[in-house]
């Protein structure tokens, strides 16, 4: 699980790597084209094991695919017009997630949880 409160942000540039992973699940220019070549060539058992014709092309997509399947993304932030603007901004935020309210709870309910 990846962790980003809102006290992450230190620069709104940051929701923009977050925007990408959610809506194509890779951050562009994160890895040179040895790394890139390196997991094309550490991912390429298992993309012909799927009988996907390997190429380097498939190779990287599996790989992509592989972490989307695997990598939770926790975003914790407040609601009001900051989130609002976020979420126009950066619409991944909006359309690739699940939203939970959280509100405060009543003595009494916390009382009659813990019981």
């Amino acid at each position: 699980v990846f962790l980003f409160t809102e006290s992450h942000v230190a620069k709104e540039s940051f929701l923009e790597v977050i925007n990408n992973l959610l809506t194509t699940g890779m951050v562009p220019a994160l890895y040179t084209d040895d790394e890139k070549d390196n997991i094309v060539n550490t991912i390429r058992d298992e993309v012909i094991k799927a009988r996907i014709a390997d190429s380097h092309e498939n190779c990287c997509n599996f790989f992509v695919q592989k972490c989307r399947n695997n990598l939770h993304i926790v975003l914790c932030m407040s609601p009001g017009e900051r989130l609002q603007k976020r979420c126009r901004n950066f619409p991944g935020l909006l359309n690739n997630t699940v939203i939970d309210w959280f509100v405060k709870w009543p003595d009494h309910a916390l009382l009659g949880v813990a019981s």
